[in-house]
């Protein structure tokens, strides 16, 4: 693996990618509780070892001036999704949906998120004032 300085904007866009597309499929195990057989689903926990793997491997382009760009991999970080395994109980439709359990994992993924987004909000206000600009107070 290269060592390449890492872009903790990008990290922390994917991180809060992954807690929205997890927080759509908790919304989803929470709609269809009373649909005969549903099985609830969870995203699998996002790998940073693979990321970091990604964000450092580099595409290599033919630098014809050095005020070319080089080019980057894009990212191609998708994201798993698993059947729950960790259920409270069957309900009597056949399902495993507990809302109680769902509201929990809402509320610990929207802390995720909430926690992301200012960090994300920190270290853009860190660039502006090493910029000079006015960082946003809210």
């Amino acid at each position: 693996m290269s060592v390449a300085p890492l872009n903790i904007n990008d990290m922390l866009e994917l991180k809060m990618h992954y807690d929205g597309e997890r927080q759509r499929v908790l919304a989803e195990n929470i709609a269809s509780k009373d649909i005969p057989g549903f099985q609830a689903h969870d995203l699998a926990p996002l790998d940073f070892k693979n990321v970091l793997t990604a964000q450092t491997s580099k595409i290599s382009l033919a630098v014809t001036s050095p005020a070319h760009f080089t080019g980057m991999k894009p990212g191609t970080q998708t994201f798993v999704s698993t059947r729950q395994k960790d259920s409270f109980d069957v309900n009597l439709t056949g399902g495993n949906v507990s809302i109680e359990q769902q509201m929990m994992k809402v509320t610990q993924n929207a802390m995720d998120f909430q926690m992301s987004s200012t960090l994300y909000k920190k270290i853009s206000n860190l660039f502006k004032e090493a910029l000079g600009i006015q960082p946003s107070s809210s």
